[in-house]
């Protein structure tokens, strides 16, 4: 009956959505916690009260709800229209970015990986600036300590959506991590990341429907279709 043959199509794509997932990135954006400090930009400090030896400051990691650790001094968070932040940033769909000043680091443990191929996507960015203080920053992203990709900013570089495709070999939890390479004054922004499994290639959108037609036999010959 025309019904019957459903299932064996829904059993099949079941198991085939089971082998992929999707991990999810706890503040993908920055910005679950709102930046307090008037100048619309915070270092991350210990302090945490827009005062102290950097200013302002104010105490990003561990702070509930914020999900990444950021180095101290060095990294923190800006919104829109601060002192050094790209312009193109208001033209973007988040309202807070991490910044990594000289040798920096933003990262987080994430889970809901399968063992497979994924593809990291974010928002990168350099600050609008030369002299003293600029955008001339290297940023690596890596997954468990290893290098997935390297990007080379210079000042006034405006906000635009970088790719890295990655493997992981286990499921459960990966690291995800962004640093800031070059010692100085040098600032680059981060927002808006992603992980999302890459696409099957041919043959193993192949492999998959050889699978399923097997199952779906299988399966008439136990329902008697």
């Amino acid at each position: 009956m025309k019904g019957r043959p459903l299932w064996v199509v829904c059993a099949v794509l079941m198991m085939v959505s089971a082998s992929f997932a999707t991990p999810t990135i706890v503040n993908h954006d920055f910005g679950a916690v709102p930046i307090v400090c008037g100048q619309g930009y915070s270092y991350q400090a210990f302090g945490g009260d827009c005062t102290g030896p950097l200013v302002p400051q104010q105490g990003w990691s561990g702070t509930p709800g914020f999900g990444w650790n950021l180095a101290l001094y060095g990294d923190g968070l800006t919104g829109p229209n601060t002192t050094f932040n790209p312009p193109s940033f208001g033209a973007l769909p988040f309202s807070q970015a991490v910044f990594l000043q000289g040798i920096s680091w933003a990262f987080q443990d994430v889970g809901g990986f399968t063992a497979g191929n994924y593809v990291l996507s974010f928002y990168l960015g350099s600050r609008y600036y030369s002299g003293p203080f600029d955008g001339n920053q290297t940023v690596k992203a890596l997954i468990d300590g290893n290098v997935i990709g390297t990007w080379t900013l210079t000042s006034f570089t405006p906000f635009a959506l970088e790719n890295a495709a990655f493997t992981v070999s286990t499921g459960g939890s990966h690291r995800l991590e962004f640093d800031g390479m070059n010692l100085g004054d040098h600032t680059a922004f981060v927002s808006d990341v992603s992980i999302t499994t890459a696409t099957p290639e041919p043959s193993s959108l192949m492999l998959f429907s050889t699978a399923g037609l097997g199952i779906a036999g299988i399966l008439r010959r136990k329902l008697n279709l």
